[in-house]
């Protein structure tokens, strides 16, 4: 099931049939453009940020030498770590699903790509995606390097400058560009990381109320790293991908989006019934089922000894 132009006509079409902005979708703006800003407001207001042109770091308003900038940005660093260990382990990869700015850059572009009658949603599409890509990478740049090089540095501190800010830019645009979800599928490292820490969350897809579903498919089209959401639970596991091997389970690899929920709803909410996906905590059932579906790489296998996708 190829990610990308499939994914895109399904969540699209729902999005323009329902009129208005999915409430994941907003829940997902909301986290990425704080936790963005949040970032960006240590180096803008000299919280903490590293100088490694001028040697001039700053913690909290004050310069310091490198080792108290780096001990400052270690416990908090240390700490957040601990939360997202802690978060992986109980509820999952929802960081991956709503507070990765990548992925809110690539559902932009796909969103902004789609019409066919309204070429001109391309070329805005890339033109967010590079000044998103420029912002993002300044964000990181200012983290690390005074902007004052550029007006005050020799002509190799301006080259090597130059050439990170670039490369990071480019990188970033590059990745949206020609991987987009792709690269959330086989080829995150710290998805991977995330998927590792959480194999047996509590939390994640559950398929409920099977007797409403249609099986339209919707669900697995929609899904950024093909899965198959109605099979979460004691079902297939997805084949090795990328850095991600065919060992993992099912909840070990969902990126906890909603966008299988999210064309569920799509799909059936005009029969008034409940939505057969739903996303959330899962029953002690759903996790004993769970631990059946990781039993191990064998499980993923069909009677020919294949992979099941």
């Amino acid at each position: 099931m190829p990610v990308g132009r499939v994914r895109e006509k399904v969540l699209y079409g729902i999005g323009k049939k329902r009129g208005k902005t999915h409430r994941y979708t907003k829940i997902r703006w909301a986290v990425a453009i704080l936790s963005t800003a949040a970032v960006a407001a240590l180096p803008v207001f000299d919280v903490l940020r590293f100088d490694f042109w001028g040697g001039r770091h700053v913690v909290l308003g004050e310069v310091v030498s490198l080792p108290e900038a780096a001990k400052a940005f270690a416990w908090p660093f240390l700490a957040v770590n601990i939360v997202i260990i802690l978060a992986s382990r109980t509820i999952g990869r929802y960081l991956c699903g709503f507070a990765c700015p990548y992925g809110a850059m690539t559902r932009l572009r796909e969103w902004l790509r789609f019409d066919s009658k309204e070429p001109g949603r391309r070329v805005l599409a890339e033109a967010l995606m590079f000044l998103t890509s420029l912002f993002l990478s300044a964000v990181v740049f200012s983290f690390w390097v005074d902007w004052r090089v550029f007006l005050e540095g020799g002509t190799l501190a301006k080259a090597l400058s130059t050439v990170f800010l670039l490369g990071m830019v480019g990188g970033l645009h590059g990745l949206v560009r020609f991987l987009g979800m792709g690269f959330c599928r086989g080829w995150c490292p710290s998805g991977v990381y995330f998927a590792v820490l959480g194999p047996d969350t509590l939390n994640g897809i559950e398929f409920v109320h099977e007797e409403n579903c249609t099986d339209c498919g919707a669900c697995d089209k929609a899904c950024p790293v093909d899965l198959h959401p109605r099979e979460m639970s004691g079902g297939a596991h997805r084949g090795g991908i990328g850095f991600y091997g065919s060992g993992m389970s099912n909840f070990a690899n969902c990126l906890r989006c909603g966008d299988c929920v999210n064309a569920c709803e799509g799909m059936t909410d005009r029969f008034g019934k409940p939505t057969p996906l739903r996303m959330g905590w899962l029953p002690e059932g759903a996790r004993d089922s769970q631990e059946t579906a990781v039993a191990g790489p064998a499980a993923a296998e069909d009677e020919g000894g294949e992979q099941v996708a």
